[in-house]
C-alpha cells in the first residue's frame, strides 16, 4: 500500500510572513523521514509538501486560484511558480541532505495537458516508486482550459494520483494543527478518530478556512481530501496531525495515529 504524506506549508515555513522557512523543523522531518524508510525498507512512500508563505501571497494578490486572464495575472501565475519551485528546491535539498533519495515531479509540466496525459504523467510518479526513490510533489500553478491557469494544491496532485492507481492507501497530512478540534478556537478538546459515515453528524466547528493567507482552503480541505477519497475508495484512511511535534512523522509513517484518524 501506496503512503502519501503531507508537509504542510505551515509546518515548514511560517506563513504570516513572506519567504520564512522554518529550517530546524525541516531539517527535523527530513530526518524523521530517513529514519522511518530505515526501518520499514518496504514503505512505498510519496510526499508532497505545501508552499506556505511562499505561493500563496502572490497567490492571494493575484487571485491565481480562481482563474488567469490578463496580463497582470498572467505575470502572477508566473511568479507563482516561481516562489513554489524556490521552496521546493529547498525541501528537495534537505532531503537529499538527510538521504531521503527523493525526486521532485514538477505540477506544472506533470499535469499539463488533458485526462489522457494526466494519466501518463501519474504512471511515471509509479514507475519511480518502483525503482526505489521517493517521488516529491508540490502545490504548484497548472494551466487549466476553463480558467486558463490556477492552482493545484498537494491534496488535489494526491488525488489525481490516487486515481490513476486506484488502490486504496494511507494518506498523512502533517501541519502545524495536532487534529481536528472538536470545539475552536478554544482547543481544548481534539477529536481522535472519525467514521466517515458518521461526520456529518458531528459539531466540528474548525472545518474552516486557514487562519493565515491561504488559497487552497487550510482545514477545510484537508477534510474534503479525506471525504473525497474515502468515499471514491481510494484511501484506506486519512491521518490529519501535528508535525511540529518531534517523532509524529516517524510515528505516522510507522502505522502509528498521533492526531485525528478518518476512516
Amino acid at each position: 500500500m501506496i503512503t502519501y504524506l503531507k508537509l504542510g506549508g505551515s509546518l515548514i515555513t511560517d506563513k504570516n510572513k513572506p519567504h520564512i522557512i522554518r529550517q530546524a523543523v525541516l531539517q527535523r522531518l527530513a530526518e524523521e523521514i530517513r529514519a522511518a524508510l530505515d526501518a520499514e525498507p518496504d514503505l512505498q512512500l510519496i510526499i508532497g509538501h505545501g508552499s506556505g508563505s511562499f505561493g500563496h501571497f502572490p497567490a492571494s494578490q493575484y487571485g491565481t486560484r480562481d482563474g488567469v486572464a490578463t496580463a497582470e495575472q498572467w505575470r502572477g501565475f508566473a511568479q507563482v511558480h516561481a516562489e513554489a519551485a524556490e521552496l521546493n528546491r529547498t525541501v528537495t535539498a534537505e532531503l537529499r541532505k538527510a538521504g531521503v533519495d527523493c525526486l521532485t515531479f514538477d505540477p506544472l509540466s506533470l499535469f499539463a495537458g488533458g485526462s489522457d496525459n494526466h494519466q501518463r504523467a501519474s504512471q511515471s510518479v509509479f514507475t519511480v516508486l518502483e525503482k526505489g526513490l521517493v517521488p516529491l510533489v508540490y502545490g504548484d500553478t497548472v494551466l487549466n482550459p476553463e480558467r486558463g491557469g490556477t492552482i493545484l494544491s498537494t491534496e488535489e496532485v494526491f488525488i489525481q494520483l490516487a486515481s490513476a492507481q486506484n488502490q486504496p492507501a494511507r494518506f498523512l497530512l502533517a501541519g502545524d494543527e495536532p487534529g481536528i478540534w472538536r470545539d475552536f478556537p478554544e482547543k481544548t478538546e481534539l477529536i481522535h478518530s472519525v467514521d466517515i459515515s458518521l461526520f456529518h453528524q458531528m459539531n466540528v466547528k474548525f472545518i474552516c478556512g486557514a487562519a493565515t493567507t491561504d488559497v487552497t482552503g487550510g482545514m477545510r480541505a484537508k477534510v474534503n481530501l479525506a471525504v473525497s477519497l474515502l468515499k471514491k475508495g481510494l484511501g484506506k484512511e486519512v491521518l490529519i496531525f501535528s508535525g511540529l511535534e518531534p517523532q509524529n512523522v516517524f510515528k505516522a509513517l510507522l502505522g502509528e495515529n498521533p492526531g485525528t484518524l478518518i476512516a
